[in-house]
């Protein structure tokens, strides 16, 4: 309330000025002055950004572009990956043991088939049936631990990425919303200047109008009219700028974020 304050007083003072420069001082004077005096005021009413800086809105925008940005995403899939590699590497102790089995039918009856003898014998074997065997290596299963703490160490690194990352997005995000905020303060300081000018321009066309002012004045003021408007519009394109640069890490609009 008080900054609103202050900010009227001070527009009402320049106002006030204004009107009395427009009457005793040149014109080549007064477009200067007064282009000074809509600086310095404004100014005084916007001493500051920092008084504009809501935290708890930067806290949540922060968050958002954490939740939503690409690249975290990446990376929290790469810890998912690293975690998966962990079971894998736990599981593939099993590699180790093999299994297998060997079946052998158990023995028969042989019928004797040579000219000039008849007879029968009995094919026997001591592994008749099923044989089943299990096999240990060694070598690869004093590889497994090793296996294992890379998989955990490769886990590590992810989420040490992905912390580094949270700190380096943090640190962004920041940096672009104080950038929009000080866009947001230059806006309003140019558009209080070219609306000063018009006023004086608007003042001398009908001066000029009715014969007491000179073309030259006249022609002065509209050009110092065009040069508050041409940095005005300068003003909002930065603005913009500023506003879509902090989007892209946000990947939501603004207004969508309360």
């Amino acid at each position: 309330m008080i900054y609103l304050f202050l900010e009227a007083r001070c527009t009402n003072v320049h106002r006030k000025m204004t009107r009395l420069l427009m009457k005793k001082i040149p014109i080549y004077i007064l477009l200067s002055v007064t282009a000074l005096l809509s600086v310095n005021l404004q100014t005084k009413a916007q001493s500051s950004i920092i008084q504009d800086i809501d935290t708890a809105y930067l806290r949540k925008l922060i968050n958002t572009a954490i939740a939503n940005y690409p690249r975290v995403k990446s990376y929290q899939n790469h810890i998912d990956i690293a975690q998966q590699n962990i079971g894998k590497a736990r599981a593939s102790y099993l590699d180790a043991f093999t299994f297998s089995y060997v079946y052998q039918p158990h023995s028969s009856t042989i019928v004797n088939t040579t000219p000039g003898t008849v007879g029968t014998g009995s094919n026997y074997s001591y592994f008749n049936g099923i044989q089943v065997g299990l096999f240990f290596n060694l070598g690869n299963f004093l590889e497994k631990p090793f296996a294992s703490r890379v998989a955990k160490q490769e886990l590590m690194i992810a989420n040490n990425d992905r912390d580094e990352y949270f700190i380096t997005l943090t640190t962004e995000v920041k940096k672009r919303y104080y950038s929009y905020i000080q866009r947001v303060a230059e806006l309003k300081i140019q558009s209080q200047s070219a609306q000063d000018a018009e006023e004086i321009l608007k003042s001398i066309r009908y001066k000029f109008e009715k014969g007491e002012e000179t073309y030259d004045n006249y022609n002065k003021a509209q050009v110092a009219y065009a040069d508050r408007n041409q940095t005005r519009i300068q003003a909002e394109s930065n603005l913009l700028s500023a506003r879509a640069d902090l989007e892209e890490l946000l990947g939501l609009e603004l207004e969508s974020i309360k």
